[in-house]
């Protein structure tokens, strides 16, 4: 059998035994022992007979089997490609610690064996250029899909079974992605392979199979994210609107990251609540609100927006701050008075977070100085910048410039 020492992890591809590289097969074939999931271990076993097999696809339980059958080279299978979603990674980084640590495990090789993806699969057989794919996975998990379309040319998606598909469908359609090409995969590299390019109505009235992967074109992706937006842009109402200047402002301050977990407290009628959701488009924003009129009309503007990653909560803080300690971006455009105890309340949490401060009132003003002498001490840094904006209106002929209210701005940084 060779070194028994060896422990591969082997990518089988799709799941046709012919797509099998040939290092694959000689892995498989000096292996005494083979374990993966069940589809994996079928799609090898006839044509790797007199092996011993164990269905197992839990990252602990194969560990303990390698570690029974620590005397025999072993292989460890896996659907697709070892670098692509898959269990392999983990795998692979638990071994390595076990080889530098346990005694039982020294002296073995680790070895990696790449496979097909059915990203690489998919891309092939449509022609697409795979340079260009933004990749998500919906198998177990959520993903913020709307940016993601709108942002990237190609979006390769491995849904969640069937249902998976028609559920991405039905958001399209909410999205107003009405015409895009769906270039849908479905039992690729079997006989019962099936490709399929139509838009999201299309899949929704097709019997699909649940062994399906996706990729969306967009060739009308816009891949900039800015912020400033047009105060028009926005369902406003009555509600007061931070403007977009000084909302341009606040938000180069806050210097928000893809990943980034934002709070708007007080967030009116949620403009910078939009805006950090742009930018935090791999991450999570809280909007806190206590007016029921300002409530609606951020409802509005996030379906209008489809931003996904807001969750809105009517109250008044500090009621609503129960995941305030995570965050790593904070605005605080309205406090409701309570604006000491909030900042009381962030100041325990040990992220490395940035939170910007409007104020207008003298009142707010007040506290927004107090606050920024307790932050000093706490060892963050601060400023404060006080924001004079006018604009230009037409009255007659001419063209007056009309003052905006200041706002002073305060940032707190650790």
């Amino acid at each position: 059998m060779g070194n028994t020492k060896n422990i591969n992890l082997i990518g089988i591809g799709l799941g046709n035994p012919d797509l099998l590289t040939k290092a694959a097969i000689s892995a498989i074939e000096r292996s005494a022992v083979i374990i993966g999931a069940k589809r994996i271990i079928e799609s090898v076993k006839e044509d790797f007979p007199n092996k011993k097999y164990f269905t197992e696809y839990n990252t602990e339980k194969i560990i303990e089997i390698i570690r029974e059958n620590i005397d025999n080279e072993t292989a460890v299978v896996f659907s697709g490609d070892i670098s692509l979603f898959s269990g392999s990674l983990k795998l692979f980084d638990k071994l390595k610690a076990l080889v530098e640590d346990e005694k039982d495990f020294k002296d073995c090789n680790i070895n990696t064996f790449p496979g097909i993806s059915s990203l690489s699969y998919l891309c092939a057989k449509s022609n697409t250029d795979i340079s260009k794919v933004k990749i998500l996975s919906f198998h177990g998990k959520e993903e913020l899909l709307y940016h993601n379309i709108d942002s990237n040319e190609y979006t390769f998606i491995i849904t969640s079974k069937a249902e998976g598909v028609k559920e991405i469908c039905r958001k399209l359609i909410s999205f107003g992605f009405f015409e895009l090409d769906i270039i849908l995969g479905e039992n690729l590299s079997y006989d019962n392979e099936r490709i399929t390019i139509g838009t999201a109505s299309d899949l929704l009235g097709m019997d699909i199979s649940d062994l399906n992967c996706m990729i969306i074109s967009n060739p009308d992706a816009d891949k900039s994210i800015g912020f400033g937006l047009s105060d028009e842009v926005f369902a406003r109402d009555k509600v007061p609107i931070t403007k977009s200047e000084v909302r341009a402002i606040i938000m180069s301050k806050l210097d928000i990251h893809p990943d980034s977990i934002c709070y708007d407290i007080g967030a009116g009628s949620g403009s910078v609540t939009i805006e950090m959701s742009r930018l935090a488009y791999e991450g999570k924003v809280y909007a806190i609100e206590k007016n029921p009129l300002a409530v609606e009309l951020i409802k509005k503007n996030i379906h209008n927006f489809s931003a996904e990653n807001i969750e809105l909560i009517h109250a008044k803080a500090p009621e609503g701050l129960d995941n305030i300690l995570e965050a790593d971006k904070i605005f605080i455009g309205g406090s409701g008075g309570e604006l000491i105890s909030i900042m009381e309340m962030i100041f325990t949490s040990k992220k490395n977070h940035t939170i910007v401060i409007s104020a207008i009132t003298m009142e707010t003003i007040s506290q927004l100085t107090d606050i920024v002498k307790i932050a000093k001490q706490k060892g963050y840094d601060t400023e404060i910048t006080a924001v004079n904006v006018s604009k230009s209106k037409e009255v007659g002929p001419y063209n007056m410039m009309m003052a905006q209210n200041m706002v002073f701005i305060g940032v707190i940084k650790m």
